[in-house]
């Protein structure tokens, strides 16, 4: 047996749509939601395999708060949860205390080590929460730090620190990075 056509009715539009219409994004949500839903006064164990990979940043800073939202009552039968979720994002890492991250990392050598966080996950940044977590230490992309980098090599060869000041203002977004640039060019170092 299988649907040929399953049509939903969303809020806020007055004609029912098509499930296959709808982006992956929203697949996945309804998916991940649904089955919280469905299975939400039964004991069982929820397996999230990145569930948030096709969300836009304000569906994933709002995840967790709608999974919570799907079993209601604190005090109910079944409010205890077992949930396992894996996740490349710092939003949903955000919303966990920190006794529940386990942070993965493997080795040149493939050998895998587990470790909590050392800091406090529930409510940290989300660039904390990168460095710290994910290792990432830059807070832009490896192609505006390549521009960065060829700047600072043009201002070391000797180009006008204004002009290189002005160029990178134009072409870059306001960055951590940026910022650190424009400081080290306004002192004049080397």
């Amino acid at each position: 047996m299988r649907f040929k056509n399953f049509w939903i009715k969303k809020t806020g539009i007055e004609e029912n749509l098509l499930v296959k219409s709808l982006s992956d994004g929203e697949h996945q949500l309804l998916h991940s939601l649904g089955l919280c839903l469905l299975y939400k006064d039964k004991q069982c164990l929820f397996l999230l395999d990145e569930p948030e990979t096709h969300f836009n940043p304000d569906w994933r800073a709002k995840f967790i708060s709608r999974l919570r939202g799907c079993f209601g009552d604190k005090d109910a039968k079944y409010a205890m949860r077992e949930m396992l979720i894996t996740t490349h994002t710092p939003f949903l890492i955000s919303d966990s205390h920190k006794e529940y991250v386990l942070v993965f990392n493997k080795d040149k050598s493939n050998l895998v080590t587990v470790s909590k966080p050392e800091y406090n996950t529930l409510g940290a940044s989300i660039n904390k929460i990168t460095m710290k977590t994910f290792g990432k230490t830059e807070t832009i992309s490896d192609y505006a730090i390549a521009i960065l980098k060829g700047l600072e090599e043009r201002f070391e060869s000797g180009e006008s620190s204004q002009a290189l000041i002005d160029e990178a203002d134009k072409i870059l977004g306001d960055s951590v990075e940026k910022v650190l640039f424009i400081n080290k060019l306004m002192r004049g170092e080397e």
